[in-house]
């Protein structure tokens, strides 16, 4: 699977107005249960009982920590109805060799299939961005698989440049 590191200036990213009739707020721990549901459903992954454990398994370890430093406010959720329907999640230091460890990362951006092209990722990003900001840094970057031509379409809108580190 070939991936690339992209890589974006906080500045550009962070003024963006929110969609409305979407509820943006920080999740935690209590989310775990919905965030596994929603990465399910984005990803179109068989709904089965396997599945849902395996979700939930890989949420936790994001939340401890294992996949790079989470703050308390970098996993970010959009919520419409009372149902979440997207979220994001940032860390910083994450365990890959050519990381940069001072630079926010984004480990996932998922969004419900029902409600994707509505402005949500962007809302997400730009959310994510603005606290990132707050914390002091000044840029954002993802590593993205080949073949989520979608995405790669995303972040290229919002000026994501492909980067080295």
């Amino acid at each position: 699977m070939t991936q690339r590191t992209m890589k974006a200036q906080l500045q550009a990213l962070a003024d963006v107005e929110r969609p409305e009739n979407y509820e943006i707020a920080t999740l935690t721990r209590q989310d775990i249960p919905a965030l596994a549901v929603l990465n399910i459903v984005a990803y179109e992954a068989p709904y089965t009982a396997q599945a849902l454990f395996e979700a939930t398994d890989e949420l936790r370890l994001i939340f401890d920590g294992v996949f790079g430093i989470p703050r308390d406010d970098s996993f970010v959720g959009a919520w419409h109805e009372g149902t979440l329907i997207a979220a994001i999640l940032v860390v910083v230091g994450p365990p890959w060799d050519e990381a940069d460890t001072n630079t926010p990362v984004v480990l996932d951006l998922m969004v419900d299939p029902e409600f994707r092209r509505r402005g949500i990722a962007t809302a997400l990003i730009a959310e994510i961005a603005r606290r990132c900001m707050k914390w002091g840094k000044e840029s954002l970057s993802l590593r993205l698989d080949a073949h989520h031509s979608a995405a790669a379409s995303l972040y290229d809108l919002l000026g994501f440049e492909e980067s080295t580190k």
